[in-house]
């Protein structure tokens, strides 16, 4: 605006030069209306800028490569004033980001509309958002922002059919409900052994009626249970200097959601977790609602920081598998061991870590590298 207000300036400047020079009735006229047409087609479009009403619209889902339109419309410009702006479109799974300039020009019925192509070649959910005004025919004068509500579209991820095992043909449904032979642990309803008290012991566990017959004051050791849970997390995290291509974050995406798909398949229930807003969020994955349940939600994510969550989840949260999918080794994978088996299915070159089994696959050929899978 500063430009066209300097545009107008010095067109006001030569007019009344020309004036100045010719001094007869079509430069005083040129001069009169170079001044009174600007101001004129301000306070038009000022007083018309309250009635200017945008409306976004676009389908609420669509196959992911597929043709994909959004409509832009506009009802009450008027004849002294344009609405102009920007659409934006982000995929925050993928960091996408695109805008689509637009321009209504005066028009004597007040409506005008614009179709907007919309890329569709990453699933995740856009979110589509209109940034608008209006102005006067110079350009000299903005109102402030249009209301307009955003629409959001589900790019439907192309999910693939990987053969999942399980190692030692363990069958993983739910918590077990067996209990580790060789050690202790805090469950007060299981007996791992009894032995003599020693001190330190806590009091609460002593055998008061064996230790009567012994004479011998004797400990119950509590029971551990073995837990038996698949977890497959989502690592939608990286470090301050990482960068995750569009094509390597829709990858993964597609990875962990067509792994849940098949454990789904085969009767298999599994917790699902990703990073959102700073922290790890669990979503228990039994059967196909779940499913669709946990998958609306992850297409929504966005990338976030990396701060070691995830080693404290599972200091929380034990389990027996653990699939971690991310586009690098996770700093922290020989932390993620703990008895249990670590694979981690890897978007790049893997790096050895112990008590971890890597995977790796490239973001256009995941589909057949991975097309047999052991947790």
């Amino acid at each position: 605006m500063r430009k066209q207000g300097i545009a107008w300036a010095v067109w006001l400047l030569a007019a009344a030069l020309l004036w100045l020079f010719e001094n007869n009735a079509a430069t005083l006229t040129l001069l009169i209306a170079s001044v009174l047409l600007p101001p004129l087609s301000i306070a038009a479009a000022r007083r018309g800028s309250a009635r200017v009403r945008l409306t976004l619209s676009a389908p609420q889902a669509c196959a992911k490569g597929s043709a994909l339109h959004a409509a832009l419309s506009a009802e009450g410009i008027g004849v002294f004033s344009r609405a102009a702006g920007r659409v934006i479109c982000d995929n925050p799974l993928t960091g996408e980001h695109a805008e689509t300039r637009f321009s209504f020009s005066p028009r004597l019925s007040g409506t005008a509309a614009l179709t907007l192509a919309v890329d569709t070649a990453h699933s995740g959910t856009l979110r589509l958002r209109a940034e608008a005004w209006t102005e006067d025919l110079f350009g000299l004068w903005r109102s402030a922002p249009i209301p307009c509500d955003g629409a959001f579209v589900t790019v439907e991820p192309e999910l693939f059919c990987p053969r999942v095992t399980l190692a030692e043909n363990q069958t993983v449904s739910a918590d077990s409900e067996r209990y580790s032979q060789t050690r202790p642990g805090s469950d007060p309803s299981e007996t791992f052994a009894v032995r003599e008290y020693r001190p330190g012991d806590p009091i609460r566990q002593i055998h008061w009626k064996l230790s009567q017959k012994t004479d011998a004051p004797m400990l119950r050791e509590l029971g551990l249970p073995v837990v038996n849970r698949t977890l497959l997390v989502l690592r939608n995290v990286r470090a301050e200097r990482e960068t995750v291509s569009p094509d390597t974050a829709d990858a993964l995406a597609e990875v962990l959601l067509s792994v849940s798909h098949a454990l789904v398949d085969d009767g298999l229930a599994h917790t699902a977790a990703f990073a959102e807003n700073g922290q790890y969020v669990l979503t228990e994955v039994q059967n196909e609602a779940d499913f669709h349940h946990m998958k609306a939600r992850l297409l929504t994510l966005a990338w976030e920081p990396d701060d070691g969550a995830l080693a404290r989840l599972l200091a929380e949260k034990p389990c027996a598998h653990i699939a971690v999918v991310s586009a690098v080794m996770p700093p922290d994978a020989e932390a993620l061991c703990r008895e249990n088996r670590v694979t981690a299915l890897i978007a790049s070159a893997a790096a050895s870590v112990p008590g971890v089994y890597a995977v790796p696959f490239t973001a256009a050929g995941y589909r057949d590298e991975l097309q047999f899978i052991e947790l």
